[in-house]
């Protein structure tokens, strides 16, 4: 997945999640993102560990997406999948599909394309229309049975998390 469209996933984040977070971890989130903006990745890490560790969905998508990036910490896919796995367990669109493309391309996970496509079709019935391109990629690689599979993955994730979807 291009950079240029990794960054405008983590852009959209920010101001979709921006809206729903309560004001005072909206702000919080905002120094974090201030500090992102002007390039200072460690004070951005720094402000969105606390918040990630008490379960802040945006927050643990910016982790993720620093980790992923090498901005501010090592580079480290493996510990990038684990952030992003924690928000898109909260419904955060941008975490799913950025799991998703980890889970494709066997980024600091096995790679998996009945995995793959499920967190990008999550994220496209979530609204992140940029998860048709993974989420089809996906599909060309798999079997009838592993598609079948992964519907099945999708059908029920939904199923269970249905109020984490607008």
């Amino acid at each position: 997945m291009p950079c240029s469209l990794l960054l405008g996933v983590l852009a959209s984040l920010v101001a979709l999640l921006l809206s729903a977070a309560p004001p005072a971890v909206a702000d919080d989130f905002r120094l974090g993102l201030s500090a992102y903006n002007r390039g200072d990745y460690l004070t951005a890490f720094r402000n969105w560990r606390a918040l990630a560790e008490h379960g802040d969905a945006p927050a643990q998508a910016g982790l993720g997406f620093l980790f992923h990036k090498g901005l501010g910490v090592s580079q480290d896919d493996i510990e990038a999948a684990s952030w992003f796995e924690k928000a898109a367990h909260q419904g955060q669109a941008e975490a799913q599909l950025l799991l998703g493309t980890l889970y494709f391309f066997g980024e600091g996970v096995q790679q998996n394309y009945v995995i793959a496509f499920a967190w990008c079709e999550i994220a496209q019935s979530n609204g992140q229309s940029d998860a048709m391109e993974c989420r089809d990629a996906a599909l060309e690689h798999m079997t009838s049975a592993e598609a079948k599979q992964s519907f099945r993955l999708v059908t029920e994730w939904l199923g269970h998390h249905s109020r984490l979807i607008p």
